[in-house]
């Protein structure tokens, strides 16, 4: 009631005060389309316009009917006061300083500053603050305590359900409801000074803090697994420095980059819902560790030389160290188990990393242009060998390891690309290109695997009214080296392949024509085919495949008339063979079965730009629409031992979104805003839908409640737009 009450009091006060608008802040690094000085005082302009002497207030008043948190996802629009959209900026008439400031949705959790200072060819500093926020629900309720890790349940319950007097349910009426939500907080403060006109010197730091609760899943084994709001408090201070040299033919920049991600919540404990006190079969408590303190720090240089005959030369090189060198966690935190000793007392983690890159792109002949790259990357794992002979499982039981401790994963990669550009049949420019791509891997299935990559290309060039752009692909990338014990030894299937490494076969074709047959109307299309084939996996990823296509259409009158739409076709498909089986039916083909994806998504767009209503009111319209709808198709071999599967249904979401804006100018500084903002949301998952999870105690789990649920929304803001 009482934000019926605020939408009233809204559309009442829209009739004697003026009123802010919906539309989205326009980015702060943009610059806006008046000249500050004249803004105010030019009635001419449209009150869409962005100006760097203007800000926004009023209020909002938000209905939502359903869930409040999927809305909101990364947005704060809560009711009440609402200061926005400020721009201000200054500068020297004779042109040796400026600065500009923004701010945007002051004292919510969405809000944004931003601010440049700059002193002609001395320097510019710049700065930003930006708060994101994260809402994933309101329905989520927990018996868990909700501050930093341990998380505790009531021993009561706890001893109830470990004798057998109680079950699951005992958990429900101590479980309050909460908002499972986090932030991230950004800040950035940038510098270039300019102590030559050929030489820069920049530095740049990027401080971030993140913390609140994640939905976070822990298991003591299939049958006693649990959701709980993960407490998380993290902060990444990344640094840059460097300087750039420049003159009419050359550059040369070197920097450094340093990089501290600090987890201040790196281990997580909970407790178990099924047991009080450990035993040999059973913990009471269970413990994780979660993102590792870490480090990386580069070092880097990059640049390009002019030469004769319209060439150029580009290349960069860098080289980096990672490190991690957090206690390792004990095997277990049962104390009823053996414990075993760790190898070493901290992880020892380090990773060298070494990239580079040169392009050659020279134009000797009127209708021709080759280019030519080269690119390197390696990382490589330095950490020591780890032997591991034993551990244990879920905390509960000791295990013999099959691999003998974790494998040093690391990989390598080499592209080499040519193209050729002939541009001798007008209109069109017709391209040719190569690409071998070469990769190396430490403790994978395939030692290494190769690339060929063929590339044709036409673009229309010199046509005043049209664009156009095709290309098509085709690609055969094999493994050498394969090792197959490697799966053998994990107890995996000897036929499967990991998808980023398999044989494959790659054929693409893309397609975008844009048209502007006059200054009033503009035209484009585009479209894509392809699809990638794994011809020698028996099990694992099979073949993907996508088709897209889009239009769309805009037009503009002198009178200020204007509006288009555009239209998008998205369907994604994928297919994966698996084997169920055990022991003694291992290798029976007869067992197999198939999992065939498919994804579609249709989107379309409308907008209209009305004319001036009079001299002083105007208006803008949009309607977006986007229906995206999954698929799941299981079959099994025909006269095999598998019973028919249960298909499961479809899985969708529509959203829709109608924005109206309307601006009226009172004064030559003032002007009356109201917007309103439409979108419902339907969602349909057969893993979140209420119909399934109906409550925080599922047959084998205790969980967070977390569900997708539908929503619809009216949202109204009223306010002035003030420029000055």
């Amino acid at each position: 009631m009482r934000r019926l009450m605020l939408v009233h009091l809204g559309c009442c006060l829209w009739l004697a005060l003026p009123v802010a608008a919906w539309a989205q802040p326009a980015d702060p690094a943009s610059t806006p389309q008046a000249p500050a000085s004249s803004a105010a005082n030019d009635e001419s302009r449209s009150l869409f316009d962005q100006t760097w002497h203007q800000f926004q207030f009023g209020g909002r008043a938000t209905s939502i009917d359903g869930d409040p948190a999927r809305f909101q996802r990364y947005q704060d629009v809560r009711d009440g006061v609402l200061f926005t959209d400020a721009k201000y900026a200054a500068h020297d008439p004779g042109g040796h300083w400026l600065y500009r400031v923004t701010a945007d949705n002051v004292g919510y959790r969405d809000q944004r500053f931003t601010g440049v200072y700059e002193r002609t060819g001395r320097f510019v500093i710049s700065g930003m603050w930006d708060e994101i926020p994260q809402f994933y629900s309101v329905d989520t309720q927990t018996p868990y305590t909700l501050t930093a890790s341990p998380l505790r349940l009531d021993d009561a319950a706890q001893q109830l359900n470990q004798s057998g007097q109680a079950n699951l349910n005992a958990y429900v009426p101590i479980s309050p409801q909460f908002d499972l939500r986090e932030r991230r907080d950004i800040g950035t403060f940038n510098m270039v000074a300019t102590p030559r006109p050929q030489l820069d010197v920049k530095a740049a730091f990027t401080s971030t803090r993140h913390r609140g609760e994640l939905p976070w899943g822990g298991s003591f084994g299939f049958s006693n697994d649990v959701e709980v709001a993960q407490p998380y408090d993290s902060r990444t201070n990344d640094l840059t420095i460097g300087t750039e040299w420049t003159n009419s033919k050359s550059m040369l920049r070197v920097a450094y980059d340093g990089s501290w991600f600090n987890n201040l919540d790196p281990t997580l404990v909970w407790d178990s819902p099924r047991q009080l006190t450990d035993t040999t079969s059973a913990p009471g408590s269970g413990r994780m560790a979660l993102w590792p303190t870490n480090s990386a720090q580069t070092v880097s240089g990059a640049g390009y030389a002019k030469f004769a005959h319209r060439t150029q030369i580009t290349g960069a090189i860098s080289y980096g160290f990672w490190n991690n060198d957090q206690p390792l966690q004990p095997f277990t935190i049962n104390a009823a188990l053996p414990q075993i000793a760790l190898p070493r007392a901290t992880a020892e983690a380090s990773a060298h990393v070494f990239s580079g890159n040169a392009k050659l792109v020279t134009r000797p002949l009127p209708d021709w242009e080759f280019s030519a790259r080269i690119r390197e990357y390696h990382y490589n794992n330095d950490m020591p060998a780890t032997v591991i002979t034993s551990y244990v499982s879920y905390d509960t039981s000791v295990n013999t390891s099959s691999t003998g401790g974790p494998l040093l994963y690391a990989h390598s990669r080499t592209n080499v690309d040519g193209d050729a550009t002939w541009t001798g049949l007008k209109p069109f420019a017709l391209t040719a290109g190569f690409s071998r791509n070469d990769t190396g891997y430490d403790a994978r299935i395939f030692d290494s695997t190769g690339e060929n990559v063929l590339r044709l290309s036409a673009d229309a060039v010199g046509s005043s009214w049209t664009t156009f752009h095709a290309k098509y692909e085709y690609g055969v990338r094999s493994g050498t080296g394969f090792n197959q014990n490697l799966l053998v030894q994990i107890g995996e299937q000897p036929d499967m392949r990991h998808y980023d490494l398999a044989n494959r076969n790659r054929n693409q074709f893309t397609a975008i024509v844009d048209m502007v047959p006059n200054d009033q109307w503009t035209f484009s299309l585009s479209g894509g085919v392809g699809k990638d084939s794994y011809p020698d996996t028996s099990l694992g990823l099979q073949e993907t495949t996508f088709r897209t296509f889009s239009a769309g259409a805009d037009f503009h009158l002198p009178n200020g008339f204007g509006g288009g739409g555009t239209y998008n076709f998205e369907r994604y498909g994928g297919l994966q063979q698996s084997r169920s089986a055990d022991s003694s039916t291992f290798d029976d083909p007869n067992r197999n079965w198939t999992a065939d994806t498919a994804e579609t998504v249709n989107y379309f767009s409308l907008y209209a730009t009305p004319p001036r209503f009079g001299t002083k009111t105007e208006a803008r319209v949009s309607y977006d629409f986007s229906y995206a709808e999954g698929s799941y198709l299981y079959g099994v071999v025909a006269g095999g031992p598998l019973p028919a599967p249960s298909q499961l249904p479809n899985v969708y979401n529509k959203l829709q979104q109608l924005h109206l804006d309307i601006r009226h100018r009172l004064t030559t500084n003032l002007a009356a805003t109201f917007s309103y903002l439409y979108e419902p949301f339907r969602v349909y998952d057969f893993a979140f839908d209420p119909s399934v999870v109906n409550g925080i105690v599922q047959p084998s789990s205790l969980v967070l409640g977390y569900v997708y649920r539908p929503y619809t929304v009216n949202s109204f803001q009223f306010g002035v737009r003030y420029l000055f």
